[in-house]
Parts: structure tokens; sequence; C-alpha cells
């Protein structure tokens, strides 16, 4: 065999390789499409791998899975960044999701506590109200959690509003519906700590 033969043969079998790749990739997409429960679980095991596939799903057309597994991505992502305090990076994961599905209302609740807590850390007096505002209309979304009482309470604090009534009100409020157990405790030594100074002022000025 001649080198120009046995060139082109090489050439032929890497062609060949590559067309079988990605044939097999168009194949594997389509089973997540259609099969639904293996996206599913990429997106809680691997979201980032899965958003990183986002561009190249939606050029063929998301279906309800689909969507919803993408949603469910974004808000994995978002919530983590918020751990981090990475604020910008968990809105935009957050907008996304709400882009993708602007009738899912965890995704719009979590928009609605990072763009507040984004206010919240830069701490001028504007920001704060806004912040409130984000966390009441948090709070309407998910009627149930404590956790935007919380930070509600929290931002009056920052403003420093002498009045503890507005503070202690929202940290009542949020001890009475479902909060995760290490804020529940927080907010038990806050509202414990304020009360303390709230009645002593009071004792004051009697």
């Amino acid at each position: 065999m001649t080198l120009s033969k046995t060139t082109r043969s090489c050439s032929g079998s890497k062609d060949k390789m590559i067309f079988r790749l990605f044939l097999l990739f168009i194949l594997i997409i389509y089973s997540w499409d259609c099969a639904g429960i293996d996206i599913q679980k990429m997106a809680r095991d691997d979201p980032d791998a899965l958003i990183a596939l986002e561009d190249s799903l939606s050029e063929r057309g998301l279906s309800p899975a689909t969507i919803n597994a993408l949603v469910a991505a974004h808000n994995a992502l978002g919530l983590t960044a918020l751990e981090a305090e990475d604020y910008k990076k968990g809105i935009d994961h957050f907008s996304r999701a709400v882009r993708l599905s602007k009738l899912d209302t965890l995704s719009r609740y979590n928009l609605l506590i990072a763009e507040g807590h984004q206010l919240y850390k830069r701490g001028n007096k504007n920001g704060l109200w806004d912040a409130i505002q984000n966390y009441h209309k948090a709070a309407q979304l998910k009627p149930n959690l404590g956790d935007p009482h919380y930070y509600i309470g929290q931002a009056y604090h920052k403003l420093g509003d002498t009045d503890f009534d507005l503070i202690l009100e929202s940290y009542e409020k949020a001890l009475t519906l479902s909060l995760s157990s290490h804020i529940r405790e927080e907010i038990e030594v806050e509202h414990s700590r304020l009360s303390k100074r709230d009645q002593l002022l009071k004792d004051f000025w009697k």
C-alpha cells in the first residue's frame, strides 16, 4: 500500500469515527428529551453539565420535561451561588429559570430573595426599603415559609430603627412558619436579645 493510500485510509477512518460520535451524541440528547427521567437526573446530579447543553437543546425546541429539568438546574446553581453570597450569579440563574417558566413560583421566589439580598448588602437606605419590598413579595409567593419575614426583620434592624416593634413583629411571624433549624435558632437568639433591649428602653422612659 502506498503512503497516499494509507493517508486516505486513516483520514477516512477518522471521519467515520467523528461521524459516529456525532450520531451517538444526537442519540443521547434525543433519548434525554424523550425519556425525561435521565435529563431530570442530570439536573439533580450535574446541573452545570446540563446548563452547558442549554443552547443546543433550545435550538431543537424544548419539551416540557426538558424545560422542567433546566429550571431545576438553574435553581440548584442559583441556591449554591446564594450560599456563597454571589448574588449576581444567583440572580442570573433565577432570571434564566423564570424566562424558561414564567409561572414557576419557586424560581420567582428565589429571584426576589436574591435581589433582596443584593439590595440588603449594598446597605443604603433606599436599597434597604427596596429589599423589604422584595422580601414582602417573596412572602406572598410562599406564605408557608418564614425566611422572608426573618430577612424583613434584619433589613429593619439595619435601617437603624430604634423602634423595635417592626423588627420583633417580623421575627415573631417568621417563628410561626416553616424555617430551617439553624435559621430558627438565629431568630430565637436575636428575638431574645432585642426583646431585652426593647424592655430596657421602655423601663427607662417610664
